[in-house]
């Protein structure tokens, strides 16, 4: 049975009392729906926790998901879909656990039910954290390096943009933010490098994956939203039939 893996934020899976593309999608395919996305993930979770899921299937041949559990997989049965979410979300490690957050303006839900999210990182942290050059830069080095490594061991995969930046062309944003960055970039630096090509953020840009750059969830699923701008149903199977003419 061929199963299929995809991991990303809430665009990917928003919880079990909704239908993710991913059941539309698999469904079509016939094969198993192994969907390890988590809501108000950051790209840090994807890109650590498919080097670990692949790692352990070529190891002892087993893949956990929250939906499936264990179960039996080679990396010939593996079709892998990763919906890169914002690049101003980060992982913070607390009490030996990985805890995916971001700057919110208000660091705490009001229900206090989300204790992967419902905590607080001193401005000191995070501010740097999610700081514009270091996001994209951890960015672009997430989609070359996961693409290599799936790619290296004859995975078939797709990367896909979930929504970022929302409301705006992503070839746009980046190529104008990386001219921004690159000329105001520091001119010396503290530890020993060059200035010069410390960043390389063209550089970089020209080796992300296209279909990254190409495949947009939220512009292709267009006004099948609810008031949060999620996928409704109807835009989840539309984005399915999307990802299925992808398939050979």
């Amino acid at each position: 049975m061929k199963i299929l893996y995809s991991i990303g934020d809430s665009f990917v899976y928003r919880g079990p009392e909704y239908t993710s593309w991913s059941h539309f999608l698999s469904d079509k395919l016939g094969w198993i729906d192994a969907n390890n996305g988590m809501s108000g993930t950051s790209n840090d979770r994807s890109y650590r926790s498919v080097i670990r899921d692949i790692s352990r299937i070529e190891t002892v041949g087993k893949l956990w998901t929250e939906v499936t559990g264990d179960i039996d997989c080679k990396l010939e049965d593996l079709f892998v879909i990763v919906g890169w979410t914002s690049p101003f979300r980060f992982e913070w490690f607390k009490d030996g656990e990985y805890i995916s957050s971001r700057i919110w303006e208000k660091s705490e839900f009001e229900n206090g039910n989300h204790s992967e999210i419902d905590f607080t990182v001193d401005a000191e942290i995070s501010e740097p954290l999610a700081e514009e050059t270091n996001s994209l830069i951890r960015l672009f080095n997430q989609l070359i390096t996961l693409k290599s490594f799936l790619n290296g061991k004859n995975i078939k995969n797709i990367f896909y943009n979930c929504f970022f930046p929302i409301g705006e062309n992503t070839i746009e944003y980046f190529e104008s933010k990386i001219e921004e960055i690159e000329d105001s970039k520091p001119t010396k630096l503290v530890g020993y490098d060059n200035p010069n090509t410390y960043y390389n953020l063209r550089e970089l840009w020209k080796q992300v994956p296209e279909d990254y750059k190409e495949y947009n969830q939220l512009e292709c699923i267009a006004n099948d939203v609810d008031s949060t701008l999620h996928p409704t149903i109807e835009g989840n199977k539309l984005w399915s039939d999307k990802l299925y003419q992808l398939f050979p």
